[in-house]
């Protein structure tokens, strides 16, 4: 911000030349009526003496074709005077360069993620409602939280105790659907909450994910939110849904080019599928989805308890993992849900009132694939049913076998 105050030392030709020239380099953000306005109140004693803006702006035009000319230039004293205005109007310039730079920056982010949301809306429309059953009003006694990720859709490849597709992993969502909706109609839930842990995509993350994937990302990324807003709109015949998707993980990072694994964490298609997913259900009043605001991990509300689910790519120790975001994010947590792993694991860190706080690791939908098999950590595609009691937390969990 240009400091229009007038120095001490400052006649009114001389403030009033430094205004004008503030005013041409594009430092000050004012007319020249707003300019009289304010030369009037510093040099005027009465109404009488009140000078319009183009008594002033002609004042300063001719003055500076004077100095244009060069005509001051003889005066040592004036070179001086002119010589630190020009530094003042550089440094001011250097300023305004250096705010416009870190603004374009952050616009172009915000562009990039709305123009590509924009550009795949064309693509996207809002799916058709089903027909939807009575929901059982009660008071559960329980909480139930359906807990899958790692999709990697689009990868396309087969090994010794796997075979992954686009049409196998449509399969497997039409039998967890059916698994998921069977268990509520069991379990009479009303409203059953459900969290994503990330690696929708498989991506292309390295040159050997080209040769996984069965077809361009772009067209993955809008097919995959489709399959999934279907899967959500058929729980939802039986039941109201809470879906939590975790705004991160390392197999939808754009890297562009030369970029490192998490350099750029905000270009994470994981932002785009979100917010579609929310979009593709937006007539559907029995789901709701719950974006995460500006963080790495998305919080689940369940009763009184802290729980928060990330994809897990950025945590190097596990065991350790509750205790070091605690004190990151200076708040208590009692349950850490990950997936990125692909194998299920739940281990306690520690008791608290009434509860255990647990991490507990999401199996992987994908299964097993040549890579993990070839360091004999395959497990099997699975979901699991997680129950919360009021009183003592995580108390169930229920793995539905896909493959």
């Amino acid at each position: 911000m240009y400091d229009i105050t007038r120095n001490a030392n400052e006649n009114e030709e001389q403030y009033l030349f430094r205004v004008g020239q503030a005013k041409d380099n594009g430092l000050l953000n004012m007319t020249w009526d707003e300019i009289a306005d304010y030369m009037n109140k510093e040099f005027r004693l009465s109404e009488t003496e009140y000078r319009t803006e183009a008594a002033y702006r002609k004042q300063y035009n001719m003055a500076r074709k004077f100095f244009d000319a060069g005509v001051f230039t003889t005066d040592s004293e004036a070179i001086k005077r002119i010589e630190e205005l020009q530094g003042e109007v550089r440094k001011e310039r250097m300023k305004l360069q250096a705010l416009n730079m870190e603004r374009n920056r952050v616009d172009r982010n915000e562009a990039r993620h709305e123009l590509y949301y924009e550009l795949i809306g064309n693509v996207v429309t809002s799916l058709p409602l089903p027909e939807f059953k009575p929901i059982i009003q009660h008071e559960d006694e329980k909480k139930y939280l359906l807990c899958f990720g790692d999709f990697h859709y689009g990868a396309d490849f087969k090994c010794k105790n796997n075979e992954y597709s686009p049409a196998i992993f449509k399969e497997r969502l039409k039998k967890l659907a059916g698994d998921v909706i069977d268990f509520v109609k069991t379990k009479e839930i009303s409203t059953l909450q459900i969290v994503s842990t990330g690696d929708d995509l498989q991506g292309i993350l390295r040159l050997t994910d080209l040769q996984l994937n069965d077809t361009a990302v772009v067209k993955c990324l809008v097919d995959f939110c489709r399959l999934m807003a279907m899967f959500l709109n058929e729980i939802s015949t039986y039941c109201k849904i809470e879906y939590y998707p975790v705004p991160q993980a390392n197999h939808t990072q754009t890297r562009p080019i030369g970029t490192k694994a998490n350099e750029l964490a905000g270009e994470d298609l994981e932002y785009i599928i979100g917010n579609y997913i929310s979009d593709l259900c937006r007539d559907n009043s029995r789901i709701n989805v719950t974006l995460a605001d500006d963080k790495d991990f998305i919080k689940i509300p369940m009763y009184d308890f802290n729980v928060i689910a990330l994809h897990g790519h950025q945590i190097k120790n596990i065991d350790n993992a509750i205790k070091d975001l605690s004190v990151l994010n200076r708040e208590f947590i009692d349950y850490l849900i990950m997936g990125h792993y692909h194998g299920s694991k739940e281990f306690v860190n520690g008791d608290a009132a009434t509860i255990d706080t647990e991490t507990i690791i999401v199996p992987s939908f994908i299964g097993g694939d040549p890579y993990s098999e070839s360091i004999f950590r395959s497990s099997k595609s699975s979901a699991q049913i997680l129950g919360f009691n009021r009183k003592y937390g995580h108390t169930e969990t229920y793995k539905f076998i896909l493959s």
